[in-house]
């Protein structure tokens, strides 16, 4: 049993190891590296790249047809490649011109397209920011939760090995001892759930930061106490919502696009004109025979009709999504305005670091009491759990607070609360 009740001590002695080993980030630096080595980031960057590039492509002319007829001879007489003095060489050269400005209408697709590309780029910076400052946070506050449990089984281990000895001796209750083990196993198993928490939240934050090594953040603890409303209201942030919000700028520009391409599309069933000229040696009515080539597309049968109307429902299509973005923007900051509303209000929490230092204070003379027998086992076992649920929810809760301010951040798309 007491081997057994050693376990969760090695378990915790181990992680603490860990936790030193694991790199020191401020939210300044985490975001740093983030923005360098996130590969998500990263490859939609290349993306981006990739998309303006496609508008230069779009600039273009096109490219030139050149054909040529060289001599054989005749039935009669079959000669390869005769092209020299009494032979036949035949030419043509021709340059497609594209009417109804459908390279300029293309070039303005090509942008629009561009633009919504890195419109997406910022919304996926937006949500991964977001997915970092909440591991952070989250990170930093279980490891506060940790480090008061930890305090707590080591102040328990030594009060349980002097009840042992005591035990021993015959001057305590076997009974009282096993209590003790009981309230240890208790502390033990939250810390173990508390610790696996912990480790979830340091991979995510090391994946988000493309780290090869674990992270641990560095928070200075009053930066909780900076994230104030000020005179912010739900139409000031809705409207910055709707000034700011990245996936309302990619589907705004992607309107834009279908409209583009609608315009596109009717102006491809406007034939284009071919140029060119053409050189003939020997096949013409006169030797040497030059000529000007012109033509043009018979729309006869495919006037591009189908086209046309798709990209009309296109367009109608990529507006619908425009006013519900619109519309879940708005509920989206109406529900955060909500949350830090009902945290800050609602709760009527007491100043958490004043308190949190008498109640510390006071598990310690608790402990020193129950030493020197001055209260019994059940008071002693009261305070101690109690203190522990306190410090969890009491961490739980200003994780909880300060996420919110950071849901609000990432629901109008700026940095309102940007304290690091």
């Amino acid at each position: 049993m007491k081997r057994l009740l050693v376990l969760p001590f090695i378990f915790f002695l181990t992680m603490q190891g860990y936790s030193q080993e694991a790199r020191r980030l401020t939210l300044a630096q985490a975001e740093g590296e983030f923005l360098q080595r996130n590969f998500r980031l990263l490859a939609e960057r290349y993306r981006v790249n990739a998309a303006e590039a496609l508008v230069e492509q779009a600039k273009k002319w096109d490219n030139p047809t050149l054909s040529g007829t060289l001599g054989f001879g005749s039935l009669d007489k079959v000669q390869p490649f005769h092209i020299g003095g009494g032979g036949q060489l035949e030419g043509e050269v021709e340059q497609i011109i594209q009417m109804a400005g459908k390279r300029n209408k293309q070039v303005q697709l090509a942008r629009w397209n561009a633009a919504a590309s890195a419109a997406a780029f910022s919304e996926l910076m937006r949500t991964l920011r977001l997915e970092l400052r909440s591991s952070y946070y989250q990170l930093y506050f279980l490891q506060e939760s940790e480090k008061t449990l930890r305090d707590q089984l080591a102040n328990l281990q030594r009060i349980l090995e002097a009840y042992r000895s005591a035990d021993a001796s015959g001057s305590v209750a076997h009974a009282d001892v096993i209590r003790l083990q009981a309230l240890q196993v208790g502390i033990a198993n939250d810390y173990s759930d508390l610790r696996q928490q912990e480790m979830e939240a340091s991979l995510r934050l090391q994946l988000l930061v493309g780290s090869r090594e674990p992270v641990t953040p560095v928070a200075d603890p009053d930066v909780l106490q900076r994230y104030k409303m000020g005179a912010y209201n739900l139409q000031s942030l809705t409207d910055t919502a709707f000034a700011n919000r990245p996936d309302l700028m990619v589907a705004g520009h992607q309107l834009e696009a279908a409209k583009m391409n609608q315009r596109l599309q009717k102006a491809l069933a406007v034939p284009d004109l071919h140029l060119g000229a053409a050189y003939d040696r020997k096949g013409s009515y006169i030797d040497n025979f030059i000529g000007l080539k012109v033509g043009v597309d018979l729309p006869l049968w495919n006037r591009n009709q189908g086209n046309i109307r798709a990209s009309a429902q296109e367009v109608k299509a990529q507006a619908a999504e425009v006013d519900l973005q619109q519309l879940t923007i708005a509920a989206e900051v109406a529900h955060a305005l909500d949350k830090i509303q009902f945290l800050e209000k609602g709760t009527e929490w007491p100043d958490l670091k004043s308190f949190n230092a008498e109640y510390t204070q006071l598990i310690e003379q608790v402990a020193a009491n129950f030493r020197k027998g001055n209260i019994s086992l059940l008071q002693f076992i009261d305070y101690f759990n109690s203190y522990s649920e306190h410090i969890l929810h009491a961490n739980k809760f200003l994780s909880d607070r300060v996420l919110a301010y950071e849901e609000l951040n990432y629901t109008t798309g700026t940095q309102l609360f940007n304290h690091q």
